[in-house]
């Protein structure tokens, strides 16, 4: 059919051609040569539309008509224009973004992170600090130098001051502790003077997080004591239960329930805590030593090792490899006293 509709297709252009070379200036000459290269056209459309690419065919008529069009306005060379971009079609052929892009597995999100307090050299400062005989400027230098680090790395050098002989030691220290405690409590009273004006349940939800998650600062970097931590306990676990209530899909939440209930010795809260939070999205291996933890306050030691070989030595996960020593390779029976053995947390 190709070689059928092209040499007809030639032989009706070279007939018009040589019609309208011969024949005259009369309007038939004109009418004949037209009706030959119509005739033509439409064959070289139908030979042309044989080899195009089965991406170009559809739709059917779309093409034809195009091709009929080229050919019939651009006589002889509309023709060679069109088996030339479709030879380029066919050797060259565009890229696809399938050639460049391919779908890929989101990497897994370890919640993990370095310790606080590594980066600065605690040992040198805590020597100052701790040294009355060490001149007062070297000690007051270290003081400040240690007011921007987080009160969980430094908050027992800074509370060891508080009765230190050294009145500018004394008051110097006094101030950092109180001046990081009043900044987070005047965030926490600021918000819940807003929960008192908000009704909308969604932004109830994000000022509770954020309530909870202050008092878990407060905790955490050791600004609270005694009955105050008690308190703050308290208020975070209420604050976060609220938040919870009204949407529980928050895996961030239950992580803090999961420390909280720890710190306070509670299993049966930790392991629901636990649960909801890898229900809802937590990294496994981020909860791994909580895990250990809870399974050490329920007695269950197998479990604890289990635990530990699982996890392995990451120091994503612990940094204390003496505990991975101690639980992942001692083979000896343990005694059933729980305060002799080492806390799985790290």
């Amino acid at each position: 059919m190709l070689l059928k509709f092209s040499l007809a297709g030639l032989s009706f252009e070279v007939a018009s051609i040589a019609l309208l070379l011969d024949g005259g200036n009369g309007l038939a000459v004109l009418g004949g040569y037209l009706l030959l290269h119509m005739a033509s056209s439409a064959l070289f459309a139908l030979a042309i539309a044989l080899v195009a690419p089965a991406r170009y065919q559809r739709p059917r008529a779309g093409l034809l008509g195009y091709l009929f069009c080229f050919n019939f306005f651009i006589p002889v060379g509309g023709a060679l224009c069109m088996l030339s971009a479709l030879l380029v079609a066919m050797f060259w052929p565009k890229d696809q973004t399938e050639d460049y892009f391919d779908t890929a597995q989101a990497p897994a999100f370890v919640t993990a992170r370095r310790r606080e307090g590594s980066g600065f050299s605690g040992n040198r400062v805590r020597a100052q600090l701790g040294n009355v005989a060490t001149p007062l400027d070297k000690r007051l230098n270290a003081l400040v130098a240690i007011q921007s680090t987080p009160t969980r790395a430094s908050g027992a050098s800074l509370r060891s001051l508080l009765g230190d002989p050294a009145d500018d030691v004394r008051l110097l220290a006094y101030g950092i502790l109180d001046g990081k405690e009043k900044k987070i409590t005047q965030r926490i009273v600021d918000i819940r003077h807003h929960l008192k004006t908000v009704s909308d349940p969604e932004t109830l939800a994000v000022l509770h997080q954020q309530v909870a998650e202050l008092y878990q600062e407060l905790i955490y970097q050791n600004l609270v004591q005694g009955d105050l931590l008690q308190y703050a306990c308290t208020q975070m676990r209420e604050h976060a239960r609220a938040a919870l209530a009204i949407d529980e899909g928050q895996p961030g939440l239950w992580f803090m329930l999961v420390r909280l209930e720890l710190m306070s010795g509670n299993a049966p809260g930790a392991a629901e805590a636990l649960r909801q939070a890898h229900e809802h999205g937590f990294s496994r291996v981020r909860l791994l030593p909580y895990l250990a933890e809870l399974s050490f306050l329920e007695h269950d030691y197998d479990q604890v090792r289990k635990l530990f070989i699982e996890m392995q030595y990451d120091p994503s996960v612990s940094s204390q490899p003496q505990l991975h020593r101690y639980w992942r390779h001692g083979r000896r029976t343990i005694a059933n006293r729980p305060d002799s053995l080492p806390r799985a947390r790290s």
